[in-house]
């Protein structure tokens, strides 16, 4: 197990030339039981642990069904038991695995409350969103990208808006002079602006917004994706009727009382 585990943390499975991708998946698919159990044990050694999570980090890499895989095979659990754990790197390597198995849809069903019209976020999406703040850069650098997989889905953004350390994350996070957390936290505001009206109230009656137009008006002409992000972050506020648009600034429209 062990092994194996060694040879998915230090690289990806690869096809041969002669090959097949069904031959790649399914070695892959192999290898998810024994690094899911170097991580079951919490009398396991460290460095056992460390090296069954950065296997199942680049296994959930490979494609969605190996990523199902390690779900059906109950890793999610202990995955989220070592992302709370006291040693930094295993939280890293943790919070990265998440990130891979985020791009999945029955992944992202773990983050939506079991009431479909509950809004309250639970606490493991509590948890990963807490990461986005972290010290590590690339716990927080994973912790983000895993929330932007997250925000794809609609009821997690719903959700996620009411968590109480939001504002004050976002607005520490998104001042931050790097390149890499940056994109990631625009992404996050992108969809979440996009999701639905209601969330998208709640952002721009925030500090957030005013960060997000001083990026916006910092960047000018210049700025490629990241000036692409912020446009979009404008048009769905606008396509929500919260925002005009007026020659060099944006104002606030204030919704109407229903009558």
């Amino acid at each position: 197990m062990q092994r194996i585990a060694e040879y998915a943390k230090q690289s990806v499975p690869q096809a041969h030339e002669l090959d097949s991708e069904e031959n790649l998946k399914t070695r892959a698919m192999d290898a998810c039981r024994p690094c899911i159990s170097l991580i079951e044990s919490t009398n396991q050694n460290t460095f056992l642990v460390y090296d069954g999570l950065m296997g199942l980090t680049n296994l959930a890499s490979v494609s969605d069904s190996v990523r199902e895989r390690i779900i059906r095979e109950g890793g999610c659990h202990h995955i989220d038991f070592q992302m709370l754990e006291d040693n930094e790197a295993l939280r890293r390597a943790a919070t990265q695995c998440i990130c891979n198995l985020a791009l999945s849809d029955k992944f992202k069903e773990r983050y939506r409350p079991e009431d479909e019209n509950s809004t309250e976020p639970v606490d493991r999406l509590k948890a990963i969103f807490v990461f986005c703040g972290d010290e590590e850069y690339h716990t927080r650098i994973a912790a983000l990208g895993a929330v932007a997989y997250l925000t794809s889905d609609v009821r997690i953004c719903k959700c996620i808006i009411n968590i109480g350390s939001f504002e004050e994350i976002v607005k520490e996070t998104i001042c931050i002079e790097d390149q890499g957390i940056r994109h990631r936290i625009l992404v996050i505001l992108q969809n979440l602006l996009a999701s639905d009206k209601d969330v998208a109230e709640k952002i721009i009656n925030t500090q957030i917004f005013e960060c997000l137009l001083a990026l916006q008006m910092g960047i000018g002409s210049q700025g490629g994706v990241m000036k692409d992000i912020l446009n979009n972050c404008m048009t769905a506020a606008k396509h929500w009727g919260l925002i005009q648009s007026n020659p060099g600034e944006y104002v606030y429209t204030a919704p109407t009382a229903q009558q």
